[in-house]
Formats: C-alpha cells, structure tokens, sequence
C-alpha cells in the first residue's frame, strides 16, 4: 500500500476526520509525521538491498564488499581514496589473470584513478636473437628513417631497444631489465573548453592569426582520453591525456604528394579530442592541415608564423597543436567568429572549468541568462543590470568571451551572483576596474568565471564576498611569440572594512585588503608573480591586512597579515627581495598578533614570525628543505604542481599524510601507496614494479 499521507488521512473513518477539521488538523499531523518516518524506513531498507551490489553500495559499505573478497587497506578517510568501487567490480576478474601485465594496468587505473600504461621492460631489451625467433622491433640501432617511431621516444610509449639496466626499478632509477615492469600514470586530466572563441594575435596584422586560449597565449593541446574498446589490450597513446604532439594529430596527406597532412580524425572532430567550428556550430572539417606555425620572420624582418604564404596560396587552415595556433589563408571579417573546441591539461578542478560544481554550492534560478545569441541578455552588464535591484543569480550559459566594462555595482542589502552554467567556464575581460559596493547585509558572489584585463575593487560595507572556482589574473601580459608574463598587480583589493571573504578552489593574484577584513581560503593558488612580490598584505602592500584561515593554499610571494587564526596542510612560497627594507620587512613572513592562532603542517620560509607552529617544516633544528614545483608558469599544465623531486616530508607532509598545497585533496600519495600495496598481491613472483608518473 502506498504511504502517502493523503492516502492514510483517506482511509480513517468520517466522524475523526470531520472532528480533526475542527481541531485544526492534529491529527493530519501525526499522520504525516508517521508517513515520514515510514519512508525513511522504505528507503532505507532499499539502501540495505542495493548494498549487496557493488554497483549500487553507498561509499561507506564499499569498504565491507571489499572485506568478503579477501580485500585489505581500504581507507574510507576521503572521496578518492575510499575504496574503488571498479577495483572492487573488477577483483575476480583480476584474480583469473594474475600476473598478466594488461590486468596490472587495470588495476593501476581502478586503485588510482588515473589513466595507466604498462610496459615490459624485457621486451625492450637488446638482445642476441634466436634465429628461430626474430624479433625485427628490437634492434641495436633505432631507424632515424622513422620519425613516427622517434615522435614518441623517452616516452612510455617509445618502440626503441636498450641496453640492460642493472639499478632496481622501485627506486625509479632503473628501468631496462628482465624482471621489471613499469606502471606509467597521467597525474594531468584533460578539462575542456567548449565553443571558446578563438583570440586574435594583435602583434600581426589583419586577422589571419588566432590563439585557442581565450586569453590569447600559446597553450598545448591534450588529447581527450577515449574508451579503450577491450580489457584483453594495453593502452594507447589516444586513450591516455597526453598532449597532443604535430605527428600525433597529422593523418592521411590530401594528395600522394603533398607534404602537409589533414588530421587525424582519431583527434580531430566533433568527437575528438579539438575541432574549429565556424558561428553556426558547424565543424571545418575540410581545408584544415597539420603544420608547425612556429615563430619566424618574414622577407621584411617582421615577426611571423611560419607557413602563412602557404596557407593564403593554398587557401588552407593550419592547425598547431603545440603552440596551440590557428592560420587561416585569409583575413576575417571582426565579425566573422571561430570557435575551437578543445581540451587543456591540469592538475585538478581548481580555478573554474567545465567540471561538476553543483554539489559544491546552493542553485538559485537564474534571473538572467546571458548568451551571445540572446538579445535580452547578451552582456554580463546587462544581466547585472536585472539582478541590481532584487538581488538574485545571473547565468552565463556558453563558454564564451565577454570584454566589457561593467558599471559599479551596488548590491544594497541584496545577494547578488555571477555564475557559469554547469559544464562552463566563461571569459570575462574587463577593460576598467570592476567596483563593487553593498551594505552590510548584502553579497556578492562569483563562480566559475575567469577574468582577467583589471581587478575588482570592494568599497563601502558590503556584507560577504564569495570567489568560487575562479581565476582572476589582471595583469597578464601575452608577448608577440605568446609567451605569457604575469605582473605584481593585485587581483581583488578590499578597502571594506566588514567585509567577510570566503574563497573556494581560485587562482588568484596578490590580494591587498583592510585589517579589519576576515578572509577564509581553501584549496587555493595566490601567485604575486614571484616570491619576492607581495601577495597577501593591507592596501597599501606593506601594512598587515586582515584576520586569515587558510587551509590547502598555495601562497608564492610575502605576506603580511594581521592575524592568522589558521594556517593547515599550506605552502608558502616567500623570500625577501635584496631592495627590501629590513625595517619594513624583516622577514617574508609577518604576522602581526602573533598571540593568537595557530600555524600547523605548513612549509614556511625561514625566519617566519607566525603565531605558534605544530610540526611545520622546516622546522627550527631540521634540515632546510624547499618545495619544487613541476612549473610556476601560470598557464602551463603543470602549473603549481610539486615535482616528484620535492622532498618526501613536503609531499606527505599534511595532517593526513597527504601533498602540503593547493593540490591537498587529490591525496596523490595515498593513492600511489594504495596501488603499491595491491601490486604485492598481483605480481608474479621475481617480478619489481615502478610507478613512474608520465605527467
């Protein structure tokens, strides 16, 4: 029978429902009371049912599937670390093809998460061959002739022979012997960027050059990882997130002559990992060729791209996917736009992305829903405009670039929000600072949107500001070759003295706020440019600003703060600059009430003056050890990523034995002891496994 409470009120007799009518509905009351608990009851006892499936089980039972299969070491701590459920599906099937090197790149990909490729280093070994078996791929001497072949060497997926190896693979330093198998992982994902318009390169003239980044520097291509099609193969170069080199993307020549290549439909297109599309979505497929459009100069010794005579002769589209550049062979009309569509490389989904926020965050609807195409809502300005006086979200519903000067906004006691659309990330180019003002009880609040070209300025009383998955970097500066220069300038300034400022998963540049401002930061990358720039401190980039709490951040440049209730699982990257005034800055590091808070698993510069530390590194009496980072450049795939040369005590150095930084919840170490500890179970005996992180 159903539950409803309409249902069960139905089924009492007359007389008590007429008398609870005139009681005010007691007992209707209780009634829906009951049916609630009832339904809890339902659904819970359908949760007990589902858990009998690994498909179906809540998270916290995974743990207890994996107890009946003889499964050990599953950490139910975090979400990505708690108990694979594939790795769980998959087990049995593991257990049947013990030992083989397909099912050990299984299990890497279902105990990490990240895409794997195993090798066998004993079948690159050079070797004196049998004459009964002759294995023509493992010569002495790798074929300079093929340069597909050398395309991919020094990489996991490189086919030339070695000479034996004798150091032990589960150091990393060997690899080239009979008993070693190497696990390679993609710590890097692949994040989209759908229907971004394609940049104009202003250094030239006309509009012929054009950047994919919607900021307009060079970037790589990656490669969208595909569905391997059977668990009886290894992986691939297309289904690994690798970025996309000018060999991989070429495919068949145009004519049997021709020495430009079209591309490989296995990268390019609509179900690809890039495509251009022109303003009605339709794809150009054809008169798209694969060339190096390096940086050359032309007969008169001005800079240029190399093969542009060729494109306008030919009237072809040149295609770089390293540089990440487009030719066309003539110019286009300013109001003639292409699209690209295409994948770029980073850590985590951090600094806003085409990636699921809506667990994150509260979804009001929309008031306004901005769009190129919508003639109501066509700006970012004109949906400020309708959300001004009531207060409420406006949308942005394409990944698409906006530049505009939007008008001061005054929120009043209002909430007002800026955000993507799920699966989004739009482009705000501002051309004038973006001034934003309220009352106390008011807010504002931005997600999921890069801006960049000014900062934005808090003034008056305003209650709350909240930057969530944001990059805000105002002061780039792209040169002619698109090389990418990131100035000292602040990105957010708070003159507002009772503002609080919460900030989520953001890319920021320096920040200058009042000290009576309270600010709370996690999972977050403040870049001042440099080490010896400021990144946090007061309006005036000296004084000591405001009341902090951060947690998994990331800070590269000084700091001066009023006081720091909390600093956890943090980096920061500071050093005194030789111009520094020692009266002025006596450390990188000054926190001005240094009685209260407390600073604890974080890496600081030495001579911090912090309020009191629990197990920092380094510590007073310890080894001075420092951070490395894969890159610093912001743009890069890499970017703000520790290196596996970083010391160990940094890497695991978090209260929960996790990376110091921005990068904190990836849990990166537990995942790769994770996958050491279910390899004991699966490697044939005298066999050695390394992890080897390809990206």
């Amino acid at each position: 029978m159903s539950f409803d409470p309409d249902t069960l009120y139905k089924l009492l007799p007359a007389v008590h429902r007429v008398q609870d009518d005139n009681l005010r509905g007691p007992l209707r009351q209780l009634i829906e009371v009951i049916a609630g608990q009832v339904a809890v009851v339902e659904e819970s006892l359908e949760q007990l049912y589902d858990n009998s499936f690994v498909e179906t089980a809540a998270p916290w039972a995974l743990p207890y599937l994996a107890d009946l299969l003889g499964i050990r070491g599953l950490s139910g701590d975090n979400a990505r670390t708690r108990a694979p459920r594939s790795e769980i599906g998959h087990t049995i099937g593991y257990r049947r093809r013990k030992g083989t090197v397909v099912m050990l790149e299984s299990l890497a990909r279902d105990a990490t998460g990240w895409q794997c490729h195993a090798v066998e280093f004993f079948q690159r070994l050079i070797t004196t061959q049998n004459l009964n078996h002759i294995r023509p791929g493992n010569l002495a001497i790798a074929s300079l002739r093929n340069a597909d072949l050398l395309e991919f060497f020094d990489t996991p997926f490189e086919s030339a022979a070695r000479t034996v190896e004798v150091r032990r693979i589960q150091s990393l330093r060997g690899k080239w012997n009979i008993p070693n198998v190497g696990l390679f992982l993609w710590r890097l994902d692949a994040y989209p960027l759908t229907r971004s318009p394609l940049v104009h390169a202003d250094a030239f003239p006309g509009r012929r050059h054009f950047r994919f980044h919607p900021l307009g520097f060079d970037i790589q291509l990656f490669n969208l990882p595909r569905t391997e099609p059977a668990f009886s193969q290894l992986a691939q170069a297309p289904e690994v997130p690798m970025p996309i080199s000018r060999r991989m993307l070429k495919g068949a020549p145009p004519s049997p002559n021709a020495l430009q290549f079209s591309p490989n439909p296995v990268y390019y297109g609509k179900e690809g990992s890039l495509v251009i599309e022109d303003s009605n979505a339709a794809p150009l497929l054809n008169d798209i060729l694969v060339a190096d459009l390096s940086d050359v100069t032309d007969g008169a010794g001005n800079p240029a791209w190399a093969h542009q005579n060729f494109a306008a002769t030919q009237k072809k589209i040149l295609l770089d996917p390293v540089l990440g550049r487009v030719l066309f062979p003539a110019d286009l009309s300013p109001d003639d736009t292409r699209y690209g569509t295409f994948h770029y490389g980073f850590s985590a989904p951090l600094g806003g992305g085409e990636y699921n926020r809506s667990q994150l965050r509260s979804s009001p609807p929309p008031v306004a829903r901005v769009a190129k195409n919508n003639p109501q809502f066509n700006s970012i300005t004109n949906g400020i405009a309708a959300a001004r006086s009531a207060g409420g979200a406006v949308e942005i519903a394409e990944s698409d670039r906006f530049v505009e000067a939007i008008p001061p906004i005054d929120t009043g006691g209002n909430a007002i929000q800026i955000r993507a659309a799920e699966q989004r990330r739009p482009t705000l180019i501002l051309t004038a600072p973006l001034e934003i003002s309220g009352a106390a009880d008011g807010s504002f609040t931005i997600d999921g949107l890069l801006i960049s070209g000014a900062q934005i300025h808090i003034t008056g009383n305003l209650g709350k500001l909240t930057l969530r998955h944001c990059t805000i970097v105002p002061s780039l500066q792209v040169a002619p070759n698109g090389t990418l220069t990131m100035g000292p300038a602040p990105a957010l300034v708070v003159e507002s003295p009772t503002t609080q400022i919460d900030i989520d998963s953001c890319i920021i540049q320096s920040m200058r706020v009042s000290p009576d401002t309270v600010v709370r930061m996690k999972n977050t990358i403040v870049d001042a440019s440099a080490s010896t720039s400021v990144a946090l401190a007061g309006i005036d980039g000296v004084s000591p600003a405001a009341s902090w709490k951060m947690v998994n951040c990331t800070i590269r440049g000084k700091v001066s703060a009023s006081i720091l209730q909390l600093a956890s699982n943090s980096i920061f990257l500071a050093d005194l600059a030789p111009a520094d005034n020692p009266a002025i800055w006596p450390a990188p590091m000054l926190v001005k009430r240094r009685q209260e808070g407390c600073v604890r698993f974080c890496w600081l510069p030495r001579g911090a003056r912090v309020p009191r530390r629990f197990k920092c590194i380094p510590s007073h009496h310890g080894p001075d050890l420092s951070p490395i980072f894969t890159s610093f450049q912001y743009g890069d795939a890499a970017y703000a990523q520790l290196s596996e040369l970083c010391p160990e005590e940094i890497r695991r150095g978090a209260d929960d034995e996790s990376e110091m930084g921005a990068f904190h919840d990836l849990y990166q170490p537990q995942r790769l002891s994770h996958l050491r500890s279910r390899l004991k179970e699966y490697l044939r005996f005298g066999l050695d496994a390394g992890l080897f992180c390809a990206t």
